[in-house]
């Protein structure tokens, strides 16, 4: 509801935008050429593009191009036009809006996209840091969810062997993948073979989480690292796959670390 709400505000706001180039044209038009008129619109494109999505700000740059056509090029409250001249202005005006307007679109996405890696590189130092301080399973596992949680949405869970060789649930809730036999069979698959499975991967096993393995260096699989969503993931970063296996990566060093630690001390690993 927020982002249709959202959708349909910046859609107003470019016919706004154009309404007040209009009426500054109209107050000015009986001093000012048409062809000179036409830069008040464009005005009205150019600032609809560095505030608004493309949606809005491509009904910006078609509502100035007829806006201009209609009222200010002369025969007036038509959209027929008796001056070859106008057409190049109004298509030019229509060009340059609709360059303007894919251009700032574009430069948009790159800043986001710039954004979000980010964000994601310092989750991922975060993470690091967390697990290189961890002297518990159960910190390890717990951060892990946590930071996953925060790059994926959704509800993370850390699925490791239990002492009968079930895989049990050690942080996050499994209650979804005990009702979803799909998504509890990718998880034992994930974990037998060592590979991702779920969405976006080869190995979709008709799961619509994703999941993938907790794996030491020498290709020992410690656990499953999960990701599930409601009705299916939405609004993903990058390259889902990889950024969940380089999180359980990291997760696979810090317990095979405390796991040598434990076993050199003498101790059972996992205490």
């Amino acid at each position: 509801m927020n982002e249709n709400r959202r959708g349909l505000r910046g859609y107003l706001l470019a016919i706004a935008s154009v309404a007040v180039a209009a009426a500054a044209s109209a107050a000015v038009a009986a001093h000012v050429a048409p062809v000179n008129l036409a830069m008040i619109f464009l005005l009205a494109v150019v600032v609809s593009a560095l505030n608004l999505e493309r949606g809005p700000s491509v009904l910006a740059a078609l509502l100035a191009a007829a806006t201009f056509d209609f009222f200010f090029v002369p025969p007036h409250l038509t959209f027929a036009v008796d001056d070859a001249q106008h057409l190049l202005t109004i298509g030019g005006l229509l060009a340059v809006g609709l360059t303007i307007s894919t251009l700032a679109a574009r430069l948009r996405d790159q800043a986001e996209g710039a954004q979000a890696r980010a964000a994601r590189a310092s989750t991922l130092w975060e993470l690091s840091r967390e697990l290189a301080a961890a002297e518990f399973e159960s910190v390890i596992v717990n951060a892990a969810a946590r930071h996953a949680r925060a790059l994926f949405g959704g509800e993370v869970v850390v699925l490791l062997p239990a002492e009968g060789g079930d895989l049990e649930a050690r942080s996050g809730d499994a209650s979804r993948l005990a009702r979803e036999e799909r998504e509890l069979a990718a998880a034992e698959w994930v974990f037998e073979n060592g590979r991702p499975a779920g969405a976006h991967t080869k190995e979709g096993r008709g799961a619509r989480g994703l999941f993938v393995p907790i794996a030491g260096p020498l290709g020992d699989v410690f656990g499953v690292l999960g990701v599930t969503w409601d009705g299916g993931p939405q609004s993903l970063p990058e390259e889902p796959v990889l950024l969940l296996e380089t999180l359980a990566n990291q997760v696979a060093v810090a317990l095979g670390r405390l796991r040598a630690e434990d076993a050199s001390a003498g101790l059972r690993p996992g205490t």
